[in-house]
This record gives structure tokens, C-alpha cells and sequence, in this order.
């Protein structure tokens, strides 16, 4: 049976302590690495950070349909002091987690997980399609000042970094169809930058640079989690291994890639989505977690495990994606399915 648990981000849970309490105690021994669990405001992925963008000249989407009105001109000042907070979170976090391993509620050893999106997700889902383009370097900088300040305060033994990469799979999958939807997510709007998954690639890793080669560093590839829903469906992991192939050959060899999360709809217990698995060049250090876990569905759970491992032999399970947004019996559901199938 897969060994390690691995947690994406979010958990519906009403505090960071109660978040390291619940994970800690469920799974003493099968996981690496532990979030804060994205609490409070934070748990809607990058919906939080329009607020940044108050007092600067840069507009953020309605998602209505004022969003394809020219932009209104302003003549307020830019900001140059945008800031994103993911290094107040994580800092303020991590003083919960060093108190609690004093007490020995955390087992030594673990990693403390911070979960940043790429700027991407940020530009695309928040601020209006005609700032993009200048809003990009600015919030880039923003953040990798964030990650800087993380970086240079907590211990590099006990920290991992992931970067989450969702925004980049509906880009691309909406890219790919001959015909556009007449509706599809309204945060959602067409790229800024050509080519596409060059550039996309080549934002990732720049972003990735910027991570400290002493520090574990992983991603997590999602299809959304809106409304339980993904944004589109994927047909087969086959583009989710090309860039998860693309990321592995791209980063600097000096580097580690500690772990690449890959999503699995419930609905899929085929060969035919996890068979292009069999094209994954993962590094040696690399570990596969797979979001095959789902709530009320242990059957199921254990059938994708099951398939999986046709085409993968050692493998991380996980949700798809964040448990933010999950009810209560929800979320102690997958809790229980994700402990069963960690062995």
C-alpha cells in the first residue's frame, strides 16, 4: 500500500492549531510535511489577495460583465509596496508549529509546508484583463519578497516550499479546444503572453529559482476545485505528465524536487486516464502523490489505487486539491479513506 499522506493546503478547520492537532494525531507517521492549513480568509485559493491591490492603479476583476468594459482611466498612484502577506501567515504559523513540537505534539522531523501560487493564478484571477500585463512583474516581485522574508527566517531543515499551479491547467486545456465554450469560469480569461505553455513553463521555473536549494520544494498541478468542480474535466493525465516532465527537466539539476501532486477525478478508475503515467521522468528524490482520495468513497478510492499502480509503483496519496472547502462529515470522511489507504 502507498506510504505517505500528503496535504495540499487548506483544511476546513478553525485554526492553525486545531490543523496540526487533527493532521498530527491522525497520521502520526505518514506524513513529511505539514500546512497551516490555509485558515480563515485563505482558504478560497488566490480570491484573498484582490485586496492587495487597494490603493494602486491596478483594477481587479467584478467577474460580471463589467469585466469586458474598457478600463476607466485613473490617475491614483501605483502601489509599489503590494503585499501579498503568504510571509505573515507562514511566520506567524510556524510559531505555532515550533511550540507545538516542543510539546511534542508535532514529531521532529516533519516539515513545516508553505503553499504559494504562482503569480499566474494570481494575475489571471484577480486583476482586470487590460492591467495584466503590467500587473504581473509587480505582484511577482511582491511575492518572491514574500518567499525571500520566509526563507530567510525559518530554518531551512524545517521548511518545504510548494508552488500551486491550477490556473496554468485551464489556460492550456481551454487553449487546446477547437471551439470555445460559450461559458466557461469567469476568472478565467484568455493569456496575456504568447507563446503559452513556453511561457508558462518558463514562469514556473523562474518563480522555482527563486526557492533555496536547501529548502524541499514540490507542486501541486490542479484542475480547480470550485463549486467541487473542475474547470474542465482532463481527459487523461497525459498533459499533467508533459509539464510535470517539463518542470523536472527544467530546474536546475544543483536543486531537488522533492514531491509533483497530480489530481485524480472520482469518476476515473480506467486505465485510460492513469496510463500515460508511464511516461513520467521524475528525478530519483521525486515522489508521486496522487489526489485519488475522495470523501464517501472508499470503494472507489481503493480501485484507483489499484489502477494506479499499474503504471506507477511508489506513489503519495492525497485529495485533489485543498479541503477547504469541505463540510464537516465531508472532511472526516476523506480523513478516514486517506488513513485507510496509507496503510
Amino acid at each position: 500500500m502507498p506510504r505517505h499522506v500528503h496535504f495540499v493546503g487548506s483544511i476546513p478547520l478553525a485554526s492553525t492549531e486545531d490543523v496540526f492537532h487533527h493532521l498530527t494525531t491522525t497520521f502520526p507517521t505518514q506524513i513529511l510535511r505539514i500546512p497551516d492549513g490555509e485558515t480563515g480568509k485563505r482558504n478560497g485559493f488566490v480570491a484573498w489577495q484582490k485586496g492587495i491591490f487597494e490603493g494602486s492603479n491596478i483594477r481587479v476583476k467584478s467577474h460580471t460583465p463589467a469585466d469586458k468594459e474598457p478600463r476607466i482611466p485613473s490617475f491614483s498612484t501605483p502601489s509599489t509596496t503590494l503585499s501579498p502577506s503568504y510571509d505573515t501567515f507562514a511566520l506567524d504559523s510556524y510559531k505555532t508549529f515550533c511550540r507545538l513540537r516542543d510539546q511534542g505534539i508535532i514529531p521532529h522531523g516533519i516539515r513545516f509546508q508553505v503553499s504559494l501560487p504562482t503569480p499566474v493564478n494570481v494575475i489571471c484571477c484577480v486583476v482586470h484583463p487590460e492591467d495584466q500585463v503590467r500587473a504581473e512583474p509587480l505582484y511577482e516581485a511582491a511575492l518572491l519578497s514574500s518567499l525571500r522574508r520566509i526563507q530567510d527566517t525559518i530554518p531551512h531543515h524545517d521548511l518545504a516550499i510548494q508552488l500551486d499551479l491550477a490556473i496554468e491547467f485551464a489556460l492550456l486545456e481551454f487553449s487546446q479546444l477547437d471551439t470555445q465554450p460559450e461559458w466557461k469560469p469567469p476568472f478565467i480569461t484568455d493569456p496575456w503572453f504568447a507563446p503559452l505553455k513556453e511561457g508558462l513553463i518558463e514562469r514556473i521555473l523562474r518563480v522555482a529559482g527563486y526557492v533555496d536549494e536547501d529548502v524541499e520544494m514540490g507542486f501541486h498541478l490542479c484542475y480547480g476545485d470550485a463549486g467541487h468542480m473542475h474547470f474542465i474535466q482532463p481527459k487523461d493525465t497525459k498533459l499533467l505528465v508533459e509539464m510535470a516532465n517539463r518542470i523536472s527537466d527544467g530546474v536546475c539539476v544543483d536543486r531537488e524536487i522533492n514531491w509533483i501532486h497530480m489530481p485524480v477525478p472520482i469518476e476515473r478508475t480506467d486505465e485510460e486516464y492513469f496510463a500515460p503515467l508511464k511516461d513520467l521522468r521524475l528525478r530519483g528524490e521525486t515522489e508521486l502523490a496522487l489526489g485519488l482520495a475522495h470523501a464517501k468513497d472508499k470503494e472507489g478510492t481503493e480501485k484507483r489505487i489499484e489502477v494506479a499502480r499499474r503504471f506507477v509503483n511508489e506513489f503519495a496519496v492525497a485529495t485533489e486539491c485543498g479541503m477547504g472547502r469541505m463540510g464537516e462529515e465531508e472532511f472526516e470522511s476523506v480523513m478516514g479513506i486517506l488513513a485507510d489507504g496509507s496503510g
